[in-house]
């Protein structure tokens, strides 16, 4: 795995607001993720909603809190050390994990910005990318709106088929995406704040992902109760302004959260 970045990569992210890394795991380690992604998935059963969404892409989330070699992946301190050279932070949090499959001749995904459905505030939360296959122009690769995260929008998608929906509540990020596609074992990181999408998948095979969003090791609950992630009980003991500090829920990846 990659355990560095150079100036120039550190400046572009800060520049465009995503960095592409194709050498981000060695083939060995594509295998492990592979095999330890795939068995976590097919461990959780859960049965479909109809949601637009679902045609979209197969979502399963927080499998670290079933899986302990999933857990090991997605808390490695060598991916939090990362983040944090990217977003220029002392201290790290694990926000959530995700399997993403874009599934045969699956819908593309709804231009959106992470943050607005989190329970933070930040400038520097950061999701991480990793593609356990080739990620192509033809099988859905990610789309990134260069520079959109110094606009700090708040819009919240609905992952819905109205793909340029930013767009029509913000006009002025309406510039041309750039594609990033990925070798499998290459990753991409993004800032909360920019928009990003993906293609369809116009193949028959899947295109399987495994991501990861992090946060600022002293940020803040903000008031959105974000259920899926927290959980009520978590939410209801919770004011706005209060530390985000469940080590449980949200473990440190890197670094030591000041106390105050």
């Amino acid at each position: 795995m990659r355990n560095s970045f150079t100036e120039q990569e550190i400046a572009d992210y800060r520049t465009n607001g995503f960095l592409s890394v194709p050498d981000f795991l060695t083939p060995d380690e594509l295998a492990h993720w592979r095999a330890v992604v795939d068995a976590a998935v097919a461990d959780v059963h859960r049965e479909s909603s109809g949601r637009n969404s679902e045609k979209v892409f197969t979502q399963r989330m927080h499998l670290r809190r079933t899986s302990v070699a999933v857990k090991q992946l997605v808390e490695d301190p060598a991916i939090g050390c990362l983040v944090a050279a990217l977003e220029e932070v002392d201290a790290v949090r694990l926000y959530l994990d995700q399997a993403l499959v874009k599934e045969p001749y699956g819908a593309p995904t709804q231009y959106h910005l992470d943050i607005p459905w989190w329970s933070f505030a930040s400038p520097h939360a950061c999701t991480l990318w990793v593609a356990l296959d080739d990620s192509t122009l033809e099988n859905g690769c990610l789309y990134f709106v260069a520079g959109s995260q110094d606009l700090r929008l708040t819009a919240m998608g609905d992952l819905g088929p109205d793909l340029g929906a930013v767009f029509d509540a913000h006009p002025e990020a309406a510039t041309r995406p750039t594609p990033v596609p990925l070798p499998a074992g290459g990753c991409s990181f993004h800032n909360g704040h920019t928009i990003h999408g993906a293609g369809a998948n116009m193949t028959p095979g899947r295109r399987r992902a495994m991501t990861t969003a992090f946060m600022p090791g002293d940020a803040r609950y903000n008031g959105h109760r974000d259920v899926g992630v927290l959980g009520e009980q978590y939410l209801d003991a919770l004011t706005p302004g209060d530390r985000l500090d469940n080590d449980e829920l949200l473990p440190v990846v890197h670094g030591y959260p000041r106390s105050q």
